[in-house]
Order: C-alpha cells, then structure tokens, then sequence
C-alpha cells in the first residue's frame, strides 16, 4: 500500500495507516480523492468482494464516488449504507 498517491494522506501520518485496520478509511479516501492508479491498487489489495462489502458500508460518500460504486460493482443505491441512512436520528 505505500504506492498510494501521495496526496491521499496530507492529514495523517502514512507510517501509522494499517491497511486491515484502517480498510474502510482507505478505500473512501481513495473513492473521493484518489486516481486510477490508486483503486487499482486496492482492487489488487483487498479484491473487489471486500471492496463491495467495504464500500456499501460506508456512512458517507460525495455523489461522484458513490455512482462510481453503484457502476462498478453492480449494484442498486439501496445496497448503501449511506443511501438508505441518515446522518442523525
């Protein structure tokens, strides 16, 4: 995971992301604000069944990232966490 764009990680300190702990941070802050390249990496990473599981969990995603998600693996905007949720009870 250190081929990661560098730009993904100006508010942390790269040394202290585990990629098992820290996957459904990963893989939002690449959905948003990483390339090609970078999801490439996670799909070589994790595999695209736990990116699907990663991903539909996710409490929030831009509008972008998230049709992104429906396309890519199929799946209906139901399938989200964070279309069928609101942020407060």
């Amino acid at each position: 995971m250190t081929s990661l764009s560098d730009h993904l990680f100006w508010d942390v300190d790269r040394s202290s992301i585990d990629p098992e702990q820290h996957a459904a941070w990963l893989v939002k802050r690449v959905l948003e604000y990483g390339r090609w390249a970078d999801w490439q990496l996670l799909v070589s990473h994790y595999g695209k069944p736990r990116l699907a599981e990663l991903a539909t969990g996710l409490r929030s995603l831009q509008p972008r990232a998230f049709a992104f998600c429906c396309a890519w693996f199929d799946l209906p905007s139901s399938s989200f966490r964070c279309s069928t949720s609101t942020p407060f009870p």
